[in-house]
């Protein structure tokens, strides 16, 4: 053994191994140098680093050992030679380590490819993969519990990852819509696998308390009841039961008390927001199989929560959308109704101001000519109690109401501020005193352990609920029947949790006497914000540095100034405060570690004894990115040191800029009293203070961050210019259409008159019309010819009735001009197009013996088609119908029987 690789035993594997709970001093726990036949010693017949034993004295895994400058994969043949002999001693073959001391793999040869982890796996962890790995059942063959998940979507979720793990992946997503039983589908894959011996820890992990107490009392309690289950904390650690659940930002502070293979199975509910980058090391940490949950639309998960699941190619495992859902009545739709005030669409500006206005304003000392306030200013800088009173007028007038149609039903308020809320709530007071319990604030900061969000939930009163980002997301309250945004919302991730909490079914409701006629069949969205309810997702969303890394970029910026005199004063004191940050990285993290024998060198000393560009580009590459694993970072004082280096930087180049000297400045003022008064910081007080900054020495400013930067989370709040008004306001729009190649804006109950004039134009002496009034039977051609004559009339010229509009002018959602007529005439004989097609495809597969794929390849082009309204022979090769191969539909159809299909398709387009 060389004595490099001695070193690497002694002083970093040894103590790895100790780390997981193995007894070096115990030759009956670990063997050193053993021959991996028991007995022959010699070379040729291969001896092991490191055996692992069992209690009875198997050996349960052997370690090769390699000198930290060695890739232990090399090692990869030698231990397959090691674990193969020495299965002919014993009764199973033992897995293998193979590990540098600082990269660890870990390989059940014969089972599974080899993978990187994160350590030494302790006795139990071994003890309990030998088991599963003797006892499990393949997971397909073992039957779903279908009293936990009973939904044929549900059950299709588990097949699809019982196969991706069977198959031997070890990641699988979940995309399912808010409503549709994440939980318990998550229960029942939890259950199966406890059924099939492949998992016996499992781990469930959310970002939020209540999502956490959700799946232990919601979950695990009654659908697996008996298995031990519990929930951790930092303080409460009970490594006996089988079934957990915490939250993530817990699990971030304790991780390292599990071994990285304690448990087999991990759960991630909202994944989308479990990756991001200070939780990546929790989730590299671990080596037990993964399951991400989430309910965003697929189009907005980004592409690193695809890869993070291992799903390369940016398909989840499954998924099951909103729409799906809707259309399959396991959801239900909403409509959108949009209005806004004066003050919302114009602003408030003095010279726009009445008289009368003016003259109030004047009289509570304000000069009018500086009011000049945009919409979007409301609520952030300014505040008008009037706009507030007509958005409640509003609000109570359009609302769903209880089965009474007295009292609204279940309504959440989303408001953009605590002060917000509580204006709201003030304000409906004042307005509604009879009503003093319709209304309550639920934010973080007015919750006391779940009291109020449970009265919302369970009883009666209140009604509405004015909440601040606490019930956006993980509560389940299936009887909310209005949804109102009283806040603009930039994220469609966020815009489509907040709108899962109206999409729960009737079926869901326990307190029917709560819904308008007793029925859910869908709910309201009044939005105040002009949200973008249908957007398109954004090719890239924007991704802000860590302000560590930030740092440590702009102080490679400065070194390279000075490339070219490296031995000054202020070119060394960029150099330390680069190498201080580097020893703040965590060289224990499983995630660095993986990277360490790649970058150690930018600890050395001769590492940084002569700078080049090349060194410059490896630290921005490859060391910078590491700086986001650092824990604890004091952000006031990052995010100031942060504007110091900046200004280093401008003074060195182009000058330093106003807004930079101006935003240091204003810290500075910021901090109280003593630290201006202390003699200490008293220089670099007043230098930051002075004209003088802007010319200041690197030295100083070094002197700067030193004395201050860590006194930047004593600041004051700056001083508030929130302006409360209350001047006359009113809803002066609820919702326009835009028509026509130049996008006329037309007032919604001008185009509703418009419309409705031209519908009775067409209908005036419609056949088809007449017979479905007078009870006559219609075929179905002809109301595919009404839907065809309905869409020519309305579909164009100064109309354009659409999907869109439709919603936009009535607050309804109909996919059919039929349906859409249905409602006008309340003539409920008339049914949807889409029923209409539906039909005909029955009809059209029922007269002809078709086998179960292409059956299953029409259900397909039904669906193409009702969403395009039309189809070409491009689109059964391509799009939703190339899941099915390449050329799917001339191996399975011939040529007359396609043309057949397309000339029928041709009868049903309108």
């Amino acid at each position: 053994m060389s004595s490099s690789e001695a070193f690497t035993r002694t002083e970093l594997i040894d103590p790895a191994l100790e780390l997981a709970g193995w007894n070096l001093k115990d030759p009956n726990q670990v063997g050193f140098e053993i021959p991996v036949d028991g007995y022959d010693a010699e070379p040729w017949n291969g001896i092991t680093d490191y055996c692992l034993y069992q209690a009875n004295g198997e050996v349960i895994a052997v370690v090769e050992a390699k000198r930290q400058s060695h890739d232990p994969r090399i090692a990869q043949t030698q231990v397959e030679h090691y674990v193969t002999e020495i299965e002919k001693h014993q009764n199973f073959r033992p897995f293998a380590f193979m590990t540098n001391g600082r990269e660890f793999y870990f390989w059940d040869v014969g089972n599974s490819a080899k993978r990187q982890v994160a350590g030494f796996f302790s006795p139990a962890d071994l003890e309990n993969l030998l088991y599963i790995r003797q006892n499990k059942i393949p997971l397909n063959v073992v039957p779903i519990n279908t009293l936990i998940a009973g939904r044929s979507y549900q059950q299709e979720a588990i097949r699809r990852v019982c196969e991706t793990f069977d198959e031997g992946q070890r990641r699988a997503l979940l995309i399912m819509a808010t409503g549709t039983g994440k939980t318990r589908t998550t229960m029942a894959i939890i259950d199966l696998f406890l059924q099939a011996n492949q998992s016996r820890k499992v781990l469930f992990v959310a970002d939020r308390d209540n999502l956490v107490d959700q799946a232990l009392t919601d979950g695990f309690k009654p659908h697996i009841p008996h298995e031990p289950c519990d929930r951790i904390f930092t303080h409460n650690i009970d490594k006996t039961k089988r079934l957990y659940t915490v939250t993530l930002q817990t699990l971030a502070r304790c991780y390292q008390q599990f071994t990285p293979a304690f448990f087999d199975l991990i759960i991630f509910d909202e994944a989308h927001r479990s990756i991001f980058n200070r939780f990546q090391e929790v989730m590299e940490y671990f080596d037990g199989r993964m399951i991400g949950l989430t309910a965003t639309p697929a189009s907005f998960v980004d592409r690193n929560t695809f890869n993070t699941f291992h799903r390369f190619d940016g398909t989840p495992t499954f998924l099951y959308e909103y729409k799906k859902a809707v259309n399959e009545k396991y959801l239900v739709d909403f409509s959108p109704y949009q209005a806004q005030t004066k003050f919302q669409k114009e602003g408030i500006k003095g010279a726009t101001l009445s008289e009368e206005d003016r003259n109030a304003l004047i009289e509570q000392g304000l000069d009018p000519d500086d009011l000049d306030y945009s919409g979007t200013d409301l609520e952030k800088t300014v505040s008008n109690r009037d706009t507030l009173r007509k958005q409640w007028e509003e609000i109570l007038d359009v609302c769903h109401k209880d089965e009474s149609g007295q009292l609204p039903a279940k309504t959440i308020v989303f408001a953009l501020t605590q002060d917000h809320a509580l204006r709201l709530c003030e304000v409906f007071e004042e307005m509604y005193p009879q009503y003093s319990d319709l209304v309550r604030v639920i934010t973080h900061k007015t919750e006391y352990k779940g009291k109020l969000t449970g009265r919302f939930k369970h009883e009666d009163m209140p009604r509405i609920a004015i909440s601040v980002d606490m019930l956006d997301t993980g509560v389940d309250i299936p009887e909310v029947m209005n949804l109102v945004f009283m806040k603009p919302v930039q994220s469609q991730i966020k815009l489509w949790q907040m709108i899962g909490r109206g999409t729960r079914s009737q079926e869901a409701c326990r307190h029917l006497e709560w819904l308008p006629n007793r029925t859910k069949q869908e709910f309201l969205i009044i939005d105040f914000w002009e949200n973008e309810f249908e957007a398109k997702p954004q090719e890239a969303v924007a991704q802000t540095i860590p302000v560590l890394q930030r740092i440590f970029n702009t102080r490679l910026d400065l070194l390279e100034l000075y490339l070219f005199e490296q031995v000054s004063p202020d070119c060394q004191a960029v150099i330390a405060s680069l190498r201080q940050q580097i020893t703040e990285i965590p060289t224990d993290a499983f995630t660095v570690k993986k990277q360490l024998n790649q970058i150690e060198e930018a600890w050395t000393d001769s590492f940084w004894s002569y700078i080049t560009q090349n060194k410059l580009k490896f630290l921005r590459l490859k060391v910078a990115p590491l700086l986001r694993f650092v824990p604890g970072v004091d952000v006031a004082a990052a995010t100031f040191t942060s504007k110091v280096e900046r200004l280093k930087m401008e003074i060195q180049t182009e000058g330093a800029t106003p807004n930079t000297l101006q935003s240091i400045a204003e810290d500075i003022s910021r901090l109280p009293d003593f630290v201006h008064q202390d003699t200490q910081k008293q220089g670099a007080v007043k230098l930051c203070l002075s004209s003088r900054l802007k010319n200041a020495t690197a030295a100083e400013l070094n002197q700067v961050i030193a004395a201050l930067a860590e006194q930047m989370k004593n600041r004051r709040q700056r001083p508030s210019i929130f302006l409360e008004l209350d001047l006359p306001d009113f809803v002066e729009t609820r919702g326009f259409i835009s028509v026509g190649e130049g996008g006329e804006q037309v007032y919604v109950e001008e185009y509703k008159k418009r419309v409705e004039e031209k519908i009775t134009a067409i209908i005036e002496n419609h056949s088809t019309i007449n017979a479905i009034r007078q009870g006559e039977a219609v075929t179905d051609m002809q109301l595919i010819e009404l839907e065809r004559t309905l869409r020519q009339g309305l579909g164009g010229g100064n109309i354009q009735l659409s999907e869109s509009n439709i919603r936009k002018a009535y607050g309804l959602k109909k996919a059919s001009f039929l349906a859409f007529l249905r409602y006008l005439l309340e003539l409920d004989a008339i049914p949807d197009y889409e029923e209409v097609v539906k039909r005909q495809f029955d009809e059209f597969i029922s007269l002809r013996q078709y086998n179960a794929n292409q059956i299953n390849f029409l259900r397909a082009v039904q669906s193409v088609f009702l969403q395009k309204r039309r189809l070409e022979v491009a689109d059964l090769y391509e799009g939703t119908l190339a899941r099915f191969g390449m050329n799917a539909v001339e191996k399975l159809f011939s040529d007359g029987e396609v043309d057949n299909l397309l000339g029928f398709i041709e009868l049903l387009a309108a």
